[in-house]
């Protein structure tokens, strides 16, 4: 409220005579603040800026489920213990860089009760078709779609091309999955290198850092969802 609202001119009446001191009201507005930081934030965000919460209650009645599918991958007894504990930091990095994003991540089976056929598949899986690119999916600019596929074969083939360490191959697998899921959530590829979104992931670059999406990115996959919810 301005202070012109806030001040009262009208004519007092003459039975009244209130002062103007008592006809101005000086009260200040509160000072919004994070619900979960007590950060000090701004009015048109849609998440903190400090610690990643959702401001807009309105956002998360509408979330988009998106299934991390590993069906697909066939792996030798000896090796199953260490490659699962290399998707498990790889998928929680993956849920860290979508936390201010409204979507629901699992990698179990979608419930049929509760998201019916209306969620967006990732299909993790190893082939021995030779392809030039680490992951594919269908994408339309600002719009939610639902398919996306990893060639996990060509993540590991890359880094084991560059000699990376177990965190810098979490780093990469991690990188693949969020960019395709940024696809499906309507982002288009960036110019800048460093980006998670960058058009063809670098090794030398993504195994190096988690994913993570820029103020901007988020609010757009946050759009596309409530466009897909409304």
């Amino acid at each position: 409220m301005s202070l012109y609202e806030r001040l009262d001119l009208t004519r007092p009446s003459r039975k009244s005579k209130l002062p103007i001191w008592e006809r101005i009201d000086l009260t200040r507005a509160p000072k919004l603040r994070c619900p979960g930081c007590r950060s000090r934030i701004h009015r048109e965000w849609e998440f903190c800026s400090f610690c990643g919460q959702n401001l807009r209650e309105q956002d998360s009645e509408f979330r988009r489920c998106i299934w991390v599918d590993i069906s697909g991958m066939d792996v030798a007894e000896e090796n199953r213990e260490a490659v699962s504990n290399i998707l498990f930091d790889a998928f929680s990095k993956v849920y860290g860089a979508f936390r201010s994003v409204n979507v629901f991540l699992t990698s179990d089976p979608p419930d049929p009760k509760q998201w019916g056929e209306d969620f967006t598949h990732v299909y993790i899986f190893a082939d021995d078709q030779p392809v030039d690119y680490l992951g594919i999916a269908t994408f339309k600019q600002g719009v939610v779609t639902d398919r996306a596929i990893i060639r996990i074969d060509q993540v590991f083939y890359a880094s084991s091309k560059a000699n990376l360490d177990t965190n810098q191959l979490s780093n990469l697998i991690a990188n693949a999955i969020a960019h395709e899921i940024g696809h499906t959530l309507g982002l288009d590829h960036s110019a800048l290198t460093t980006d998670v979104m960058h058009d063809g992931l670098d090794h030398t670059v993504h195994s190096l850092m988690p994913p993570s999406f820029h103020d901007k990115q988020i609010s757009m996959m946050n759009f596309a969802i409530r466009k897909l919810g409304a």
